[in-house]
């Protein structure tokens, strides 16, 4: 598993974390026919609010990996743009709309939580899956904490597909930097993160396609 990882983080980490420059399309989008799809949008660095965002470290790998073994669509971007471009216009230009969304993301900032988890706009009891995803937290004793001032997703897929769709269908998951870092942190992301997730994307796969 871990090799594994290695081997697909090169894909985004290639280039200072700008990922693949020759790569003709910024998301790309692998469909295993599921009702979930599992968004990776900062993967490389991207550019918003008129400068370079740093790359969510290990976000593409982790995604990437999950999608091939559980057999789950992903959208993974692929490379650094000096312009913005948004995960939630790809999603409208793919008319994606009627599908479930796990955005995944990282933080660094200094707080005491593993994980936050954000429903930006809607109130969190609107999302029929979020109790699944809390209970798997505690199961694997992640503290969490539900719409983090800084970690909502009010302007990132959660927010905009509200927004547009007017549907509870994204929730963000952010990680704290030890549970995606494979390099340094092996036992935690094998033991703790991919069963994690797996859990939660075992819960999405009960959705009558």
């Amino acid at each position: 598993m871990i090799e594994t990882l290695k081997k697909y983080d090169l894909i985004y980490n290639q280039n200072h974390s700008h990922g693949q420059d020759n790569c003709s399309e910024v998301f790309q989008l692998t469909d295993r026919i599921s009702s979930l799809i599992l968004s990776a949008p900062h993967a490389t660095a991207s550019f918003t609010n008129k400068h370079e965002k740093r790359a969510d470290l290990f976000t593409g790998a982790l995604t990437q990996y999950l999608g091939e073994t559980e057999n789950v669509s992903t959208i993974i971007r692929q490379k650094f743009t000096p312009y913005k471009c948004l995960i939630s216009d790809y999603v409208t230009e793919q008319n994606l709309q009627e599908h479930y969304f796990l955005d995944i993301h990282g933080f660094n900032q200094d707080i005491d939580y593993d994980i936050c988890l954000g429903t930006a706009e809607y109130e969190a009891t609107n999302y029929p899956y979020l109790d699944k995803i809390i209970e798997a937290a505690e199961k694997y004793h992640l503290k969490y904490i539900v719409n983090h001032p800084d970690y909502m997703g009010k302007v990132g897929l959660v927010g905009r597909f509200q927004e547009k769709f007017g549907k509870p269908n994204v929730i963000q998951i952010e990680f704290q930097k030890y549970l995606r870092d494979f390099y340094n942190h092996p036992d935690i992301v094998e033991n703790i993160t991919i069963p994690f997730m797996r859990d939660i994307i075992s819960g999405y796969k009960k959705i009558p396609d």
